[in-house]
């Protein structure tokens, strides 16, 4: 079974935010819903951006916020994804990053994303689905924390 994949809509608001706001990544930057919730609305509301959800019968189980020209104005830029505790290991996190991909080919640019250094399980996430290291920003976004820039080759086969 897989999960259904669809533009996130302001009823999705509550459930995203609740995602986000859970584990260490919440923990380490001080996630908060309501926090989250305020940041979706923005999205949402800035053409920009692309937000989808991915469902798993009828609950959402994950999302992500893309930015096409996100990374130097120029390149596709997944800025967040998470999966719930409640659905990992299910594939939802391949396909929502599947989706990332595929409504970006058109940018014809490289794939780009950041993953902070303790976050072993995205990053083996990444590596699998074709994401390399080329770089890290130490202290970038939390003291202490370094995200490493992972990029996925843009090719004419995978668009």
């Amino acid at each position: 079974m897989m999960a259904t994949i669809r533009p996130m809509n302001l009823l999705d608001l509550s459930p995203c935010a609740a995602i986000a706001k859970t584990g260490r990544l919440a923990e380490v930057y001080g996630f908060t819903e309501q926090g989250w919730v305020a940041n979706l609305t923005d999205a949402l509301n800035n053409r920009e951006n692309i937000l989808f959800v991915a469902e798993w019968e009828g609950e959402v189980a994950g999302f992500a916020w893309v930015h096409p020209r996100g990374t130097f104005l120029s390149a596709p830029y997944l800025r967040f994804i998470a999966v719930s505790q409640l659905y990992r290991g299910r594939g939802i996190g391949r396909q929502l990053l599947g989706e990332f991909e595929r409504q970006t080919a058109h940018v014809k640019r490289d794939f780009v994303l950041l993953v902070s250094d303790f976050n072993f399980e995205a990053q083996s996430l990444y590596t699998r689905c074709g994401y390399q290291k080329v770089g890290e920003l130490a202290d970038f976004a939390v003291k202490g924390v370094t995200e490493f820039i992972m990029v996925k080759k843009w090719s004419i086969e995978g668009a």
